[in-house]
């Protein structure tokens, strides 16, 4: 008598160890940056004026747009691998640096510098990203790197505010403390077998040639319309019309922006999954169709639970879109491909997109009404739309699943 042979079942195939080394990282650098936004306004205040708060925020900024393009170089040039703990590093001091400033010049540069530090570590992490995921696990990779990213916008202005009640520099030193050995345990990243991270070998894609790629300039689009009305919009203009159309408005804003966050949160781990079984064009037409309509729906509400509907909608749409138009620049790159300006060209759009959103959906609020600037902002993604419309898939067709 023989004893009957259970079938063989094919293991589930799990995300290498670097994709989660890199999750918690940026789970770090985002809680980070939420730690001290909460205080950065009063500690700019005692050293100028409370008028300096933006000329802080925005140097911060415009140092990430200019140092994008040059952080690509060196990614294309093999460097990877060296960025990402430097680019930690350099956070980190200026960080610790921001709560020792002994006047407003001295913050502003430390600011410059954390800029450019985070610009280092986001463009290359995202390339050490691309490398580390499995072509069927793109989806899922960018999915939590999402989640990592959300989780810490939400706890890192908690952590911050408790700091600053035992002591008014602790947030930026404990934040610096934490970013800096993070930056350290990053020189151990693991590598996954077969894989090149763009340091020992690997082609340099060249722009023009990725360019050409339908899927890729999609995607670009894609990201542009989330940096306006997700980055831009939702933080500028949001709270500004609800506080205009509704009694007790700063309260409603308040529960407006929870309501985004929430069903961005909900979503994303979904749409990872959702990203690698349907595919990527499917998953970014399903989201930014969602993005869109949400953001046109804020500027019709005229009751609060259209409002906070809408806004959730606007997450959910925002929540699929990130890991499918991340994973199909990663597969119109390959793994092995040292691609570095084409993906800081594809943060850089959405940078872009945070800048020129609430100054252009600004002005057209003046100028006409709210309304009219939430149609604007919505046309966006419509255009982003039409693009991925004639867009290619870009899965592997034997990385589908049923």
């Amino acid at each position: 008598m023989t004893t009957p042979v259970k079938p063989l079942t094919a293991a589930r195939p799990r995300l290498p160890a670097a994709v989660w080394a890199l999750v918690c990282a940026v789970f770090v650098s985002s809680a980070g940056a939420g730690a001290i936004a909460p205080v950065l306004t009063e500690r700019t205040a005692e050293l100028a004026r409370t008028a300096a708060v933006p000329g802080v925020v925005s140097a911060y900024f415009l140092a990430r747009l200019v140092c994008t393009p040059i952080a690509g170089r060196l990614v294309t040039a093999g460097l990877t691998r060296r960025l990402l703990p430097a680019g930690l590093l350099l956070t980190a001091l200026s960080t610790a640096g921001a709560g020792l400033a002994g006047d407003y010049w001295q913050l502003l540069g430390l600011r410059v510098v954390g800029g450019v530090g985070s610009t280092l570590f986001t463009v290359s992490a995202v390339a050490l990203l691309v490398a580390a995921a499995p072509p069927r696990l793109r989806g899922r990779a960018f999915g939590v790197w999402s989640v990592g990213f959300e989780a810490g916008t939400v706890v890192g202005p908690m952590v911050g505010t408790g700091l600053f009640t035992l002591a008014r520099s602790a947030p930026f030193t404990v934040t610096g403390l934490c970013l800096g050995l993070t930056a350290a345990a990053l020189l151990f990243l693991p590598r996954r077998d077969g894989a090149d991270d763009g340091e020992t070998g690997g082609v340099a894609v060249r722009m023009r040639k990725v360019l050409a790629h339908r899927a890729y300039r999609a995607a670009l689009l894609s990201n542009f319309a989330v940096g306006w009305g997700a980055y831009g919009i939702q933080v500028s203009l949001v709270p500004l019309f609800v506080l205009a159309r509704f009694a007790d408005g700063s309260a409603l804003a308040s529960v407006a922006l929870t309501a985004f966050a929430v069903g961005n949160a909900v979503v994303l781990p979904v749409a990872g999954r959702l990203t690698d079984s349907w595919g990527r064009r499917p998953a970014a037409l399903l989201g930014i169709a969602l993005f869109g309509a949400g953001l046109g729906g804020i500027g019709l509400s005229g009751d609060p639970v259209t409002l906070v509907a809408a806004a959730v909608v606007t997450g959910v749409g925002c929540g699929v879109i990130g890991p499918a138009h991340g994973a199909a620049v990663a597969d119109v790159l390959g793994p092995d491909a040292r691609g570095g300006s084409a993906l800081a060209s594809f943060q850089l759009a959405a940078d872009v997109g945070a800048v020129a959103g609430p100054v252009i959906a600004g002005v057209a609020a003046q100028a006409w009404s709210f309304p009219a600037a939430f149609l604007l902002t919505a046309l966006v993604p419509a255009v982003a739309f039409v693009a991925w419309l004639r867009a290619p898939e870009t899965l592997p067709a034997p990385a589908r699943t049923g």
